[in-house]
């Protein structure tokens, strides 16, 4: 994959296997070094999925630069959508996809350290705005009180090859997550309840009884079922509610009401 760069004369750099290599000028006994870190990191932004990552570059001087990167995924393809400056001399422990952000472990340097030896662990989180990667303050944690008491009507699901399942009547799928641990299901033509368990961005939801209508061929109430047994994460932005399923994809509600 080609990777945007500052530190080579066309621009861009394309990986191979992870590196890339030239000279540092014409003639020159330097070499500007590009590479692929190790640690990264793949999730969801909304509804998209995304990968960070962070390419390191040796221009051939004293410095060596890390950049976070962010890469879409569309139809089986990854593009990039931007990148960030991390610093000089950095080192990166973790990097990770969580409540839409993305959250970096890192070694920098404090006060007293040397250029060469940095010692000193922050945490910085970056969101997506305006297609842009943007630094944040610590983020808020979710609340169960975000989630719990509303009617989420079922929008869409993403699946983790680009596509997606719609239902033609939204208001036929839905869910009520109760304040005492209660799961009520609307999945078409049938209703459903159980019980869910929250542990901070992480939820569980379980099926445990439902009616046995014949819905309609063209129902969705079976895709819809699955899905909701397949949650393992959540997220709420306003009245939107993403929850991420195991193996990948997204189902996204919004509150008709609480």
């Amino acid at each position: 994959m080609t990777y945007p760069s500052d530190w080579t004369r066309s621009g861009h750099a394309p990986l191979v296997r992870g590196v890339y290599k030239e000279q540092a000028a014409p003639g020159s006994a330097s070499n500007v070094m590009i590479r692929l870190s190790d640690p990264l990191a793949i999730g969801n932004i909304g509804d998209q999925r995304m990968a960070a990552l962070v390419i390191v570059t040796d221009p051939g001087g004293s410095g060596i630069f890390s950049d976070l990167y962010l890469v879409r995924q569309q139809e089986n393809r990854w593009s990039i959508v931007d990148r960030a400056q991390l610093g000089d001399r950095i080192r990166v422990n973790r990097i990770e996809i969580e409540r839409g952000l993305v959250g970096l472990d890192l070694t920098v340097h404090g006060p007293r350290d040397g250029a060469c030896c940095p010692t000193e662990r922050s945490t910085v989180y970056y969101a997506l705005q305006n297609e842009q990667l943007v630094k944040v303050s610590t983020p808020a944690q979710n609340t169960p009180s975000s989630i719990e008491g509303a009617v989420w009507t079922w929008q869409y699901t993403l699946h983790v090859d680009g596509t997606r399942t719609t239902p033609t009547e939204s208001g036929h799928y839905t869910l009520r997550i109760g304040p005492e641990g209660q799961l009520d299901v609307r999945a078409d033509c049938n209703r459903a309840g159980g019980h869910y368990q929250l542990d901070g961005a992480h939820l569980t939801l379980s099926v445990t009884h439902s009616t046995m209508a014949a819905c309609p061929p063209e129902s969705l109430d079976k895709q819809f079922l699955a899905g909701v047994a397949a949650v393992t994460e959540w997220h709420v932005e306003g009245n939107r509610l993403s929850m991420n399923l195991t193996g990948g994809g997204t189902m996204v509600f919004t509150a008709a009401s609480r």
